[in-house]
This record gives structure tokens, C-alpha cells and sequence, in this order.
């Protein structure tokens, strides 16, 4: 029934579709597929979304890559395996000779230091940056001393342009080591406070600084140009090192059993120099005036051409050809890759429809051979159909990923007033008293697996995850008496921020802790854009949350509750866990490592409970009969190179 409605309903949108085919002046494409939401960004420094790392892995390579079926590293610009020390820390990789870059030069060595080196830069680095400072030595020191830097340079412009200083920044110049090295004219005038001095002598200290009669501008770029001229001797002591054209060394801080993993990651994947032409800078060094790494961000456009930029250059089998805002992109064959004469798919169209049943209707009348995504609102039905053999086109993926909510950890709310789940015994009641297996059996009725934990089981191999908390409703209740709110008595009501296509889930747990726990639910559904917003501010009680894993190790999943993880949405801190993820850092013992891990779980989804575990995803994709050597695997990522489309 569902496939002759989808049919009737392609027909009818079949010629706003072709028209919408027909945009490019180039032929139809070998292969073409739906990404849901499009590019965010291509930038490998910045970048954090699914569907943009699917592009980014056809169009660059790293210096290793995945097996497209079980994701283990395999060769990728360099030669597999690399050269590694006896004490596991110590990577020497050799760029494979026949490397090219989309232009014709050759991959350098060099080339991975600039990639790796942009995402540790405040200005390019962000969400990624701890894959790289966590694991490989001197970078975490490195980066630390440029965001000081950046501190101090924000401190400094602002005094220039008479503005009044907050007490972090004022505390940033008041650092001994920064202080120091002022002149002495600044030191004569003005005296800092000490760290742990009252509210009003920081202010007093604000004051003077405003009115010193001192040339802050000089001063500013004194402290930039001394900041500048350190950059090459400070990144000289980062275990990263091009030793000539083709060998690369990395020197990592502690022993990584994933590392061949990371290296086939977007946030390290190589920088073509060309970039250099677009890049900010002040005072002709190679930092703005504020002291970031800041290039112009068209640098990813392929038909870009400020500065006589040549356009998006890139090393992997493909390259970007076109890229329009809203309406997808197309890659072509990399004529100069070492597999270029093995591609049997010469070419790829990415199309970004705004309504995802739309692609749906364009894939059964046949405009489109791939969807990545099939979260409809009747998704439950064609996870019937899949599993009923009607639709073998129809294919569910188990994924290695998360759908689970986040408590705010923190004291206080956004507004100030006092938070209950600070408490973890009111977050540990929420997680008591749901109902995980009616959630995912009669509301979603998908094919998602229960979860009680952050990582789901079998993913990793040695690893299986602690028990979690099953439903236990009158312990639920207990723990919330316990905590002085007994049926809910005093409890404030309790905002659920969430997106639209959450609403069938939200509203089932809202009725769920309404019923057991007399706690009052409002549902805040909230566009993308500013619910990332909110939930990165910590603006919320409960917040949905998902988190697919980027390698294959539990930290990928528990690294984000650190204290000072950028991706820790729940402002969770806790002694006890940061120190059982430092020592499953050092451990040697593998076996004995992954059993720190499971501990520091149990942790945090059976005690201390800052994040509630729903479902781990089973994702619907839909392959075209005709269309092979694309395989569902964990990480929904797939690459082209494998593929054959025959018509």
C-alpha cells in the first residue's frame, strides 16, 4: 500500500523533480544520493556532521582509510601499515609515491602537518581539536599557550578600543608568566590583584587598567609581534614531524590502540598549500590582529578564485566539481589518484531535498539511486516492509550510535534559579521510571535497540558495556522523596527542549514521568539551529541528544562527558570519572584498559546518571537494486570508490 501511495505521489512531483535534476548543464551522474540537511561546512578542521564527513571521505584521504564493510583501517595516502615503535608510541608513515593532489602535485608530508596543525589553531580548530591534543605530545601544551595567547590579545584590543575589562579576562593578564613579560612602564602603574582576591579588588584593578596613561595599542601589538615570533619554536616541540617529502613521524603522548583509526578521521586529513593565499593576516605575520588562524571560509568552494586561489583542492579518488547552497553538489573522478583507472563510478550527485519525503518520492520514480536516511514519519512501516522482504531495497542499518537526553548538571539554570537535577539522585529517578522498551517497540517500532548504556554492546570488540538501570518505578519514587520533591511535590516544571522530529518520543516520556513521578513536562520543540544553540549554552533541564561514534574504542562515546570536553552538553563534572578516564588513558594492559572504561560507564549511566540512554539507532537506508558495492556499516559512511551502478 505504502509503495503504490509513494508512487502516485512521485508521478505527481516527477517534473519539479526532473526540473530540479536538470540544474547542472553536466549529465546525469553516475551515482546519485540524498544527504539529509546538505553541507554544513567542508572544512576538516571544523567540521562535525555525518553528512558532511560522507563528502569529505570521497574527496580527501587520510593517511589511512576504512574497509568499507568492517571500517578496519586499511592503506590510504600512505603506505599500510606504518612503522611503530616497540613502546607503541612513536608512527613513522610514508606517503605512498603515487599520491596526487586534484591538481597534479604530489601529497607531502607537509601536507598532514598543515591539516593536523589547523585543527588545534584557535580560529580553525573546534569541536575535534581534543582528538588530536589528547593524543599526540606537545600538542595539548601547544595549544594551550595559543589560547592564552588569544586571551591576552582580546584582553589587550579591548583596552585599546577603552573597553572595561570582565574578571576572566582580567585574571588571563594577571597571570604571572603574562604579566612579566609586560614592560616595566605598565608594571610601575598598575599592580594585580592575587588569584584568590575579593570581587571588588579585581574592579578596583579594571579601573586602573582603564585608567593607566599607557599606549595600549603599542603595547597590543608588542605582545602580538612577541607572540608571533615564538609560533615556530613552540611548534617545534609537537610530536609531529615531516621528515622530507614522503615520511611523516608522530609521537604520541600516551599509547593509542584506535590511532590507525584517527588517521583516516576528516579532522586529519591533509591541507593543500593553496590555502595559504586566503589565509588573515596582521602585521605580516601569519595570525590576525587578534592573533587567530582565520582563512577566507569560501576556501572549500571548488570555483573559488580571490587571491588567484585555484579552487578547492583535495587528494582522495574524487574531486568537488560543483557545490550550490541548498541544492547539493556533484563530484567527479580525481584524474590524478593512483585509482583513478579503477573507478567504475566516474561520477556522484549530492542532492539536499528540505522536506525528506520528498526524496523518498524521487527515489521510487528512479531520479535517485541512494538515500542515506529514511527518518519519515512512517518509518515504522517501512521497517516492516524491509523486514517482511517486500522491499529488499529497503535496508536497516544497525548503527554504532546513541539517542539519549541529557540533564543539566549545573547548580543553577540559564535564569539563575535553582536546578534539581543538579541533584543525581532526581536524574537517576527520571532514569528509573521510563519505559525504554515501549518507547522503542510500540512508539518508534523501527527496529532500534533498547539502551542502557552510552555504548552500544558488540560494537567494539573486547568491550561490553555495564548493565544500566533497568525500570524500577517505586525506587524511582524514593530517590525523588529522598531528594525532598516526594510525587513531585516542589518540583518545578521540568522543560524538555527538543527538535520536531522528536515529538513522538518526548510526548511518551513526558506522559511516563507525569504518571510515575507527579513531575510537570513542557515540551520545547525547537528549530535546529537554535536548539543547538540552547543546548550548547546549557539553556535547558532535559535536552535530547545523539552521538554516533567516530572511531572504534568507548572513549569515542565516554570522552564526551569529561569535565572539559567541548561536546559535554550536560556541564557534568565529576573527579571520580575525569580520573578513571586518565587512567584507562596510561594503561598498557589492554584488557585491563577497556575493563577502566566499563567502570567509568557504569558510572555514569547507573550512579552519577548526567545523560539517560533511549535507543541505540537502527538507521533505514534504501539502496537501488542496481546500484552495488555500497554496505551498510556502523558509521553510515560510505565510499564511493567501491561502487557500481549498472542501467
Amino acid at each position: 500500500m505504502i509503495r503504490n501511495l509513494l508512487f502516485v505521489c512521485g508521478l505527481t512531483l516527477l517534473g519539479i523533480l526532473s526540473l530540479f535534476a536538470r540544474t547542472s548543464a553536466r549529465p546525469r551522474a553516475d551515482l546519485v544520493y540524498v544527504n539529509p540537511s546538505g553541507i554544513h561546512t567542508l572544512d576538516p578542521a571544523r567540521m562535525s556532521w555525518t553528512q558532511d564527513f560522507r563528502v569529505a571521505l570521497n574527496i580527501w584521504e587520510g593517511l589511512t582509510s576504512w574497509n568499507p564493510r568492517t571500517l578496519e583501517p586499511i592503506a590510504g595516502a600512505a603506505e599500510f601499515p606504518p612503522r611503530i615503535s616497540d613502546d607503541g608510541l612513536t608512527y613513522t608513515f610514508l606517503i605512498h609515491p603515487d599520491a596526487r593532489w586534484s591538481n597534479g602535485d604530489p601529497v607531502t608530508s607537509g601536507d598532514f602537518v598543515r591539516g593536523w596543525r589547523r585543527a588545534i589553531e584557535p580560529g580553525t580548530g573546534t569541536d575535534y581539536t581534543f582528538l588530536i591534543t589528547d593524543n599526540i605530545e606537545g600538542t595539548a601544551e601547544y595549544a594551550r599557550w595559543r589560547r592564552q595567547g588569544v586571551a591576552v590579545l582580546a584582553a589587550l584590543r579591548g583596552l585599546e578600543g577603552r573597553l572595561r575589562l570582565n574578571e576572566d579576562q582580567l585574571r588571563v593578564l594577571s597571570d604571572d608568566d603574562v604579566w612579566n613579560a609586560f614592560p616595566a612602564d605598565l608594571r610601575a602603574v598598575v599592580r594585580h590583584p592575587a588569584p584568590d582576591s575579593a570581587p571588588a579588588e579585581w574592579s578596583r584593578f579594571a579601573d586602573a587598567l582603564l585608567g593607566a596613561p599607557l599606549d595600549w595599542s603599542t603595547i597590543a601589538e608588542a605582545f602580538h609581534a612577541r607572540h608571533a615570533a615564538e609560533l615556530a619554536d613552540r611548534f617545534a616541540q609537537v610530536g609531529l614531524y615531516a621528515e622530507g617529502e614522503r615520511t611523516l613521524t608522530v609521537r604520541l603522548a600516551k599509547p593509542c590502540p584506535f590511532f590507525l583509526d584517527l588517521t583516516a578521521f576528516p579532522t586529519l586529513l591533509p591541507c593543500h598549500v593553496s590555502i595559504e593565499v586566503l589565509r588573515e593576516r596582521h602585521a605580516k605575520s601569519s595570525l590576525t590582529k587578534e592573533g587567530l588562524v582565520v582563512y577566507d571560509p569560501q576556501w572549500t568552494k571548488p570555483n573559488y578564485r580571490r587571491n588567484s586561489y585555484p579552487g578547492l583542492v583535495t587528494n582522495g579518488p574524487y574531486r568537488l566539481v560543483e557545490w550550490a547552497f541548498k541544492r547539493g553538489a556533484r563530484m567527479e573522478a580525481n584524474p590524478h589518484h593512483r585509482d583513478a583507472a579503477q573507478l567504475s563510478c566516474r561520477s556522484v550527485e549530492m542532492r539536499e531535498f528540505e522536506n525528506i519525503s520528498a526524496s523518498l518520492m524521487s527515489y521510487e520514480v528512479g531520479d535517485v539511486d541512494f538515500l542515506t536516511d529514511l527518518n519519515v514519519p512512517y518509518d515504522h512501516e517501512i521497517a516492516r516492509l524491509a523486514r517482511s522482504g517486500e522491499r529488499p531495497d529497503f535496508l536497516p542499518c544497525p548503527v554504532s550510535a546513541t539517542f539519549f537526553l541529557n540533564f543539566n548538571c549545573l547548580r543553577s539554570r540559564g535564569d539563575g534559579t535553582p536546578n534539581p537535577f543538579a541533584d543525581a539522585r532526581v536524574r537517576r529517578a527520571f532514569s528509573l521510571a521510563i519505559d525504554r522498551e515501549g518507547i522503542v517497540e510500540r512508539c518508534l517500532a523501527r527496529g532500534d535497540r533498547v539502551a542502557y548504556s552510552f555504548v552500544p554492546p558488540g560494537t567494539i570488540p573486547g568491550y561490553w558495556p555495564p548493565d544500566g538501570l533497568r525500570r524500577d518505578v517505586s525506587a524511582a519514587k524514593k530517590l525523588m522523596a529522598d531528594a525532598g520533591f516526594p510525587d513531585g511535590a516542589g518540583l518545578p516544571p521540568i522543560e524538555l527542549l527538543c527538535v520536531g522530529t522528536d515529538e513522538r518520543i518526548v510526548q511518551m516520556l513526558a506522559r511516563q514521568w507525569e504518571e510515575t513521578l507527579g513531575a510537570s513536562i513542557e515540551l520545547r520543540v525547537q528549530e535546529s539551529k537554535t536548539f543547538a544553540e540552547n543546548k550548547a549554552n546549557h539553556r535547558f533541564l532535559i535536552a535530547r541528544a545523539n552521538w554516533y561514534a567516530d572511531y572504534n574504542d568507548p572513549t569515542t562515546f565516554l570522552d564526551c562527558l569529561q569535565s572539559a570536553n567541548g561536546n559535554n552538553d550536560s556541564g557534568f563534572h565529576h573527579a571520580g570519572y575525569d580520573a578513571l578516564l586518565r587512567r584507562a588513558a596510561g594503561e598498557r594492559n589492554p584488557a585491563e584498559r577497556l575493563r577502566t572504561l566499563r567502570e567509568a560507564e557504569r558510572l555514569i549511566v547507573e550512579e552519577e546518571c548526567p545523560i539517560l540512554p533511549i535507543f541505540h539507532y537502527t538507521q533505514l537506508i534504501a539502496v537501488k537494486p542496481r546500484v552495488s558495492g555500497l554496505y551498510p556499516n556502523a558509521r553510515l559512511w560510505f565510499p564511493f570508490r567501491y561502487v557500481t551502478v549498472t542501467r
